[in-house]
């Protein structure tokens, strides 16, 4: 069997000259389950925010994510949680983050790569990379499972989707941010990324990651073919329930025949 070359995401990390090994998903690092219940057909990965873990987005998910749109379909959730790493805006306090932070909050006026480092947001797709693994080997093809989070774990959603070797149904970004959006027509250039679906809905009074950010990262994927669907909501640095509405009813749209 001919040589296929390395995987995208060790492409990108060369090409960026990362050293950084990848992340690895172990047992007592993610939670998950499956609504309604049954046999999943379809799949989720959600990641958390900067210094938080996998819990209180299990609850909401599970409480306010509307799975009806799935016409009685059960969906796999799985939350892989951040590693623990010193975080620089944070005077180098360890806590769960997917990568470093030079500085918050941000708005697209911040310079290049907005103060993150890519090398570990690079490093912490190994481990989304992972969970996708995980759905995979359950039954759930690829092409039926979407990733998504919020604020830092948006970010790592839209990453992790770009550099994943086969094709995605979709990503789903609760106020993220793109900070390495001058390699996303590259990555998107790729066949499993022709045409992605993105939802991206973010709060127009965040003071953390400001609403700008929003339409730079937005402008850059349009740029390279996806498909995005992108909305305001009067919230800060959260979410609302008409964005988890919303992004309920896009992520069950992606499995309309």
């Amino acid at each position: 069997m001919a040589d296929s070359g390395p995987s995208p995401l060790t492409a990108f990390a060369e090409a960026i000259g990362s050293k950084l090994p990848p992340l690895t998903l172990p047992k007592e690092c993610y939670t998950t389950f499956v609504l309604p219940k049954g046999k999943p057909s379809c799949g989720l990965v959600w990641m958390h925010g900067l210094g938080d873990d996998e819990s209180g987005w299990a609850d909401a998910l599970e409480e306010t994510f509307d799975v009806k749109g799935l016409r009685g379909a059960s969906c796999r959730f799985l939350l892989p949680r951040a590693p623990r790493q010193r975080v620089t805006c944070n005077g180098g306090s360890v806590m769960t983050s997917w990568f470093d932070f030079q500085k918050l909050p941000l708005s697209a006026d911040d310079a290049a790569k907005f103060g993150c480092s890519l090398e570990e947001a690079v490093a912490s797709c190994g481990r989304v990379h992972a969970a996708i693994d995980t759905l995979i080997a359950e039954g759930i093809p690829a092409e039926r499972i979407a990733v998504g989070g919020f604020s830092q774990g948006g970010s790592m959603a839209m990453l992790s989707t770009l550099t994943y070797p086969k094709r995605l149904a979709g990503v789903i970004v609760f106020s993220g941010l793109c900070f390495y959006g001058d390699h996303v027509e590259k990555l998107a250039a790729s066949p499993q990324c022709a045409g992605l679906k993105v939802f991206w809905g973010h709060g127009s009074k965040d003071t953390v990651l400001h609403p700008s950010l929003q339409d730079l990262g937005v402008d850059a994927l349009r740029r390279a073919g996806a498909t995005v669907e992108a909305k305001k909501y009067v919230v800060e640095h959260g979410n609302t329930q008409q964005e988890m509405d919303d992004a309920a009813a896009f992520f069950a749209s992606l499995f309309e025949a």
